[in-house]
């Protein structure tokens, strides 16, 4: 989430500043902090230093505008994208310019009207509370893995009685047409079951640890209805392939999560 923006002149005159938190700041000191950064990197590195970890889950993103020797700054959290960050605070600096130029001159730079910028900029972009979006996600995925165990159950079926698996097989074929048989129904099911309700799982997750347990509790739940449904054999094709069913999840959950983190903000 976005605790603190700053934006100020090349020479370090603040020209707005607006604080998200309880917690105050010394605006002198950050606002020093923030031109000797920008000025040192440009200086030393050829370039403006992009972010800085500040410690306790804090980091700081930098933005400057050439054309009007701007620097835009925010305080954020350390697990926030820095891309959709910097995007975000890129924007509410246009803005201001579209708003505030060529002048800038700070007793003109009204709050309400900056305010309404910040507000437009943001709108989407915030993560809503962890608790609604675990609800969200599990009334989603809870009705949709009656439907995908459906869907995994006749897509066995289907490929036991496409590969004839009930004959009897040589030797030979153990190899050439069995083999490659149960690899395809392994894979199917695991696809089937583990790709969509991970990638809902991890992108509405509002942490990677709230990601990674519901994905577990999805997975004994699957399990357990599997042994409960019409075939409940077909729940050892999973188990059989736990390895492979473990990667599947963690790989779509891992996705679901990044995706979730280039969208929206941590509140």
């Amino acid at each position: 989430m976005i605790k603190s923006i700053y934006i100020l002149d090349e020479n370090g005159i603040l020209l707005y500043s607006k604080n998200f938190m309880k917690r105050k700041y010394d605006e002198n000191i950050l606002i020093g902090f923030f031109s000797s950064v920008s000025n040192f990197s440009r200086e030393a590195l050829g370039s403006v230093v992009k972010n800085v970890d500040l410690g306790d889950n804090n980091k700081l993103i930098l933005v400057t505008h050439s054309e009007e020797r701007l620097i835009g700054a925010t305080i954020v959290n350390a697990s926030d994208n820095n891309d959709l960050v910097t995007i975000i605070l890129s924007n509410i600096m246009q803005d201001f310019i579209d708003t505030f130029s060529p002048d800038y001159n700070p007793e003109k730079i009204f709050p309400n009207e900056m305010e309404k910028i910040i507000d437009q900029n943001l709108r989407g972009k915030i993560m809503h509370s962890p608790f609604i979006r675990i609800s969200l996600s599990w009334l989603i995925v809870g009705p949709l893995s009656y439907f995908l165990i459906f869907l995994s159950i006749n897509a066995t079926l289907f490929i036991y009685n496409f590969f004839n698996l009930n004959r009897f097989y040589t030797p030979d074929q153990l190899f050439t047409r069995f083999m490659p048989s149960l690899i395809a129904l392994s894979t199917s099911n695991i696809v089937i079951l583990f790709l969509l309700p991970n990638l809902i799982l991890g992108f509405l997750a509002p942490n990677w640890k709230v990601a990674l347990l519901n994905s577990f509790i999805y997975f004994v739940v699957t399990i357990g209805v599997y042994f409960f449904s019409a075939e409940p054999n077909f729940a050892y094709i999973i188990i059989g392939d736990l390895p492979l069913s473990l990667i599947f999840s963690l790989f779509f959950l891992f996705i679901g999560i990044r995706y979730s983190s280039r969208r929206f903000l941590r509140i």
